[in-house]
């Protein structure tokens, strides 16, 4: 994932773990393993660790997660994955941007 794209998964972090726990937890896992090695990895799942602590999920919102996390490549097993979260269909289907 490019450096320009680290904020706005760190915002869709924040708002998707504001309101879920293991799903969105999960979900912010895909996410921060496409950022580089390092300080930048460690900072954005600190910052999904923190923000699924302080959660209150509603069952909307973990349905909601649970959605996402069956659309959004996982960089574990599809090598790809973080090339294409670049991409528009890649940003949607992983919460980054709206359809």
């Amino acid at each position: 994932m490019t450096r320009a794209l680290a904020p706005a998964a760190l915002l869709a972090l924040a708002l998707a773990a504001a309101g879920c726990a293991t799903p969105c937890e999960e979900l912010g896992r895909r996410i921060c393993a496409c950022q580089t090695t390092g300080t930048a990895r460690d900072a954005c799942y600190r910052a999904v660790r923190s923000s699924v602590q302080s959660a209150r999920a509603s069952e909307a919102q973990q349905d909601q997660c649970d959605a996402l996390l069956s659309t959004c490549r996982n960089p574990d097993h599809d090598p790809t994955a973080c090339d294409w979260m670049t991409t528009a269909e890649g940003k949607q289907a992983c919460g980054l941007a709206y359809p």
